[in-house]
């Protein structure tokens, strides 16, 4: 007789163990089976791990696969050209021109210290030219913490910032803050005998270790009795307008400078900028636990009063950490927020390109591990949304990251890239940001290039 093709037995007598196991995988618990308990199995682990069924206790109660597979095609999809036209061109004009290019990068705890834009200005300057800081406020939580310059002053300031309610006479300026020197009185005129200082010194880096033009830029100041002195030279801080803007050492390179109020009126100082005359600057606009929402309070007189003086060419809205919530799956009162705050910063400022950043990931804990806290991709849906129906550009922090538990990986990996609150990059994450948000603006500013030739 001829040999029978029994290739189906086989695959039958695989086929039953492999489902078997698939279905115990599904399981999450042990079954028992005629009266034998079997342990899990998770044949899918490897599959999961890589984010592709992004399985998770409570991420599952409040986002559905199709949800979360919508959010990651969906996200990356916004044409950036357009919306960074105006922010491209001023870089062109810098490279060819020598032009000033001025970025103003607004954000959280996340770029606290000069975090993240130290690294994206020392790599922009290094290809476009430019020389240090650029805006610095008068005082500052994290003036030990920050590495790129050195910054002190006198403790009897007056401080009010975006989240204070105190119901006192302030202006804020575009840090969020706004700075009240100690009255003095008509005998007090000896410099730092009564009033308040403060005191910026370069460090030891490239780009960092002089300062050319250094510029106040104070509010309005009508009487005749409120000075400045430095080295011994006082200026009168007079000025009418929103932002008046004092020019104080020009092009003769220092490595310090130190200045004494003597102001018997109250007055509101925003802060002093160190730059060169060409090239690109990246001005640090950190605020501590801020959603993004309250810089609607920051006066559109004075925006522009400082635009007028500074001239940006691209803002950058970095927040969503402040925001992300595992208990809140409605964020439409973020969204609105937002837009508001899109729209009043384009008002103030219209020549410039505005790019909102993600949310990183942001891992919380649950059931003995940390993973992504389900509402990571529900905010970073709604700033997509938001640069959508303003038209401005959107670029996925959370993707670039690696996506779902990429903080995990941040964190726990050979290279250690955040801290262990699971939220915050370190030095070496922060850097990393700042390259990857080059990569980005770099690859399409040439993008741009190669369509102004054709």
């Amino acid at each position: 007789m001829p040999a029978t093709n029994r290739l189906r037995e086989p695959l039958f007598i695989l086929l039953i163990p492999l489902s078997l196991l698939l279905i115990l995988s599904l399981s999450d618990s042990s079954m028992e089976i005629w009266n034998h308990q079997f342990k899990r199995v998770d044949l899918l682990s490897d599959i999961k791990a890589r984010g592709i069924f992004m399985h998770a206790p409570v991420s599952s109660r409040l986002l559905s696969d199709s949800v979360i597979r919508h959010y990651e095609s969906e996200c990356a999809k916004i044409k950036t050209d357009p919306a960074l036209a105006a922010f491209f061109e001023s870089l062109l004009q810098t490279q060819q021109k020598k032009k000033k290019t001025r970025i103003a990068y607004f954000g959280d705890s996340m770029i606290e210290g000069d975090l993240v834009t130290q690294d994206l200005r020392t790599t922009f300057q290094d290809t476009f030219g430019g020389v240090g800081v650029g805006f610095m406020p008068i005082t500052s939580i994290v003036a030990g913490f920050r590495q790129t310059i050195f910054h002190t002053f006198s403790g009897n300031w007056q401080t009010y910032s975006l989240l204070d309610h105190s119901g006192g006479n302030f202006t804020l300026g575009i840090t969020g803050f706004d700075f009240v020197p100690a009255v003095t009185s008509a005998t007090d005129t000896a410099p730092g005998k009564s009033g308040s200082w403060v005191k910026y010194s370069s460090v030891g880096r490239k780009g960092l270790d002089k300062f050319y033009n250094v510029n106040l830029y104070y509010g309005k100041s009508e009487g005749e009795n409120n000075y400045l002195t430095i080295a011994g030279h006082a200026f009168r801080l007079k000025g009418s307008l929103p932002v008046n803007e004092l020019q104080l050492v020009r092009s003769k390179p220092i490595q310090s400078i130190q200045a004494f109020f003597s102001c018997q009126d109250a007055m509101n100082l925003f802060g002093f900028s160190m730059e060169g005359d060409s090239g690109i600057y990246v001005d640090n606009f950190s605020f501590r636990g801020n959603s993004g929402m309250p810089l609607s309070k920051i006066p559109g007189a004075v925006l522009t009063g400082l635009n007028n003086h500074l001239n940006y060419d691209l803002i950058i809205l970095h927040y969503g950490v402040n925001v992300v919530n595992n208990k809140v799956t409605d964020f439409s009162w973020y969204e609105r927020g937002m837009t508001d705050v899109v729209n009043h910063i384009r008002s103030a400022i219209p020549n410039a390109s505005i790019l909102i950043i993600s949310t990183s990931d942001k891992s919380f804990y649950t059931n003995g591990a940390y993973v992504t806290d389900p509402s990571v991709p529900l905010v970073i849906d709604v700033q997509k949304r938001v640069a959508e129906k303003t038209g401005v550009a959107f670029w996925n922090l959370y993707e670039a990251m690696g996506g779902y538990n990429s903080m995990v990986k941040w964190v726990q990996g050979d290279t250690v890239l955040a801290n262990k609150d699971y939220t915050h990059p370190n030095f070496r994450g922060a850097k990393k940001i700042a390259g990857m948000l080059y990569q980005y603006l770099i690859t399409d500013y040439k993008g741009y290039v190669k369509k102004q030739k054709v």
